[in-house]
């Protein structure tokens, strides 16, 4: 058996990420019927974390996904190729893991081999950066994992604004996946009017994840609402895109990221 990988040292703003994930897990299970849905998560990462300010272990999406009752019909953890070993499931779970390149047609063939046409989809996506998830790449995901109904996957995507993108925007090495990522080359008038002085940055990020969420809507999604979910003045690490045929979920997200939370560790800290 390989040995499982220490905790990864995280940011208190990841810790904090995790919670309000698995706040909204919770949520979202308990309005659903369970046997009809699977949970799709891509970029999987580790099974637990350290977080870096308290020194205390937390769990990862992953775990928490898997502990939500009443729970999902089947799990499948898309992990890059090189990664760490998962932690096993517990008693019950049954979760698959597919190593894989998202790039490639054959790791979405193989995802979606594996979820009945009957099946509804929630797929989470918290990506390590832009260069790894192309636009291309999300409209193949989206198609396939419509069901036999027309209903397209439930998505939540943590679009990586301020430190994957923004500080790219200017550098011409990056301009080619930028455009990959976005799928068109729209982000290039932001970028002009932030340099030149004539947006400021909030309203470049505002700009930009507009133009994600666009594309969303030209796919058809009923609901597509975004989130900058941190307090005014401050700079966002990701903002929140909610996609779905089904119903919209943005009140629910503010409240749970607008709430006052006290992590793992810290005094004051409920269960």
């Amino acid at each position: 058996m390989q040995k499982q990988p220490d905790p990864q040292p995280v940011s208190k703003a990841v810790c904090h990420k995790l919670e309000c994930l698995g706040d909204f897990l919770a949520v979202y299970s308990a309005g659903i019927k369970g046997g009809q849905y699977y949970y799709l998560e891509l970029f999987a990462g580790q099974e637990t974390y350290t977080c870096k300010e308290t020194g205390v272990t937390v769990p990862g999406l992953s775990r928490r996904a898997l502990k939500v009752k009443p729970g999902f019909g089947g799990y499948i953890l898309v992990k890059p190729g090189n990664s760490p070993e998962p932690a096993r499931a517990g008693a019950g779970d049954n979760p698959l893991t597919i190593r894989g390149n998202l790039i490639q047609s054959a790791t979405l063939r193989r995802i979606f081999d594996r979820i009945p046409r009957s099946s509804s989809i929630f797929c989470v996506i918290d990506p390590p950066g832009y260069r790894r998830l192309r636009w291309t790449t999300m409209k193949k995901l989206i198609t396939s994992g419509t069901n036999w109904q027309g209903q397209r996957m439930d998505l939540m995507l943590l679009l990586p604004v301020e430190m994957a993108i923004i500080k790219n925007l200017n550098r011409p090495e990056c301009a080619a996946s930028l455009t990959r990522f976005f799928g068109t080359t729209a982000w290039q008038e932001t970028n002009s009017g932030l340099v030149s002085g004539r947006i400021s940055t909030p309203k470049a990020r505002d700009m930009l994840v507009e133009i994600y969420t666009s594309g969303l809507k030209s796919l058809g999604y009923r609901h597509v609402e975004s989130l900058n979910p941190v307090k005014p003045g401050h700079a966002p690490l990701y903002y929140i895109i909610w996609a779905s045929d089904g119903e919209s979920r943005l009140k629910q997200i503010k409240n749970i990221w607008g709430k006052t939370r006290f992590l793992p560790g810290e005094m004051f800290h409920q269960q």
